[in-house]
């Protein structure tokens, strides 16, 4: 085959090659892509009463200065005559929240790895989309460190509390667009 002929033969292939990795088609390829997608740009956070930089008069509630030390602890703030405040690998993982309530700060600590789509519905429209209802199996990746301090699940129940049971079976909605599937949460 000339090289010409080779070229025809490429060009032709493509169709045939990008169908093969199709995005919008409904499978457990395609709706694990697009929540592993999401849920890679969504790590689990959990919310914290606490809003940074902390000024040492701020610091007047039991509870904060309970708070804060498992974060000095384990790196995340630092303390000083003025206050606490977040330290470089503090600032990576502790934001501020969209959600304001507790204060609208929330501290991340691990991600999902998609572990295995189990059943998912047809696409059926809904609010002029596609959308499907996919339930799945995930696990826990990227754990900090950090957060299996055992302070840490005394201080912050809920990363306890992920963290003991580091994986479950739930259900998410998926909606189609013209980039493929995306998280229900990630269409505005």
């Amino acid at each position: 085959m000339n090289a010409r002929c080779c070229f025809i033969f490429c060009i032709a292939a493509l169709p045939i090659l990008a169908a093969c990795d199709n995005s919008q088609k409904a499978d457990s390829d395609s709706f694990e892509r697009a929540l592993q997608s999401y849920y890679d740009a969504h790590p689990i956070c959990t919310a914290i009463p606490l809003t940074f930089p902390i000024p040492v008069d701020g610091l007047g509630a039991v509870t904060t200065k309970r708070q804060m030390e498992p974060l000095v602890k384990v790196g995340l703030v630092t303390t000083d005559s003025s206050g606490y405040s977040l330290t470089l690998a503090g600032e990576k993982v502790i934001h501020k929240s969209a959600d304001k309530f507790l204060g609208g700060t929330h501290v991340c600590f691990a991600k999902r790895k998609v572990v295995k789509i189990e059943t998912f519905t047809a696409p059926a429209d809904a609010m002029g989309r596609k959308i499907s209802s996919v339930t799945y199996d995930y696990a826990l990746k990227d754990v900090e460190a950090w957060a299996t301090d055992p302070k840490m699940a005394e201080v912050f129940p809920q990363i306890g509390s992920t963290l003991a049971k580091p994986g479950d079976r739930v259900t998410d909605i998926l909606v189609l667009t013209t980039d493929g599937w995306k998280h229900e949460h990630d269409i505005r």
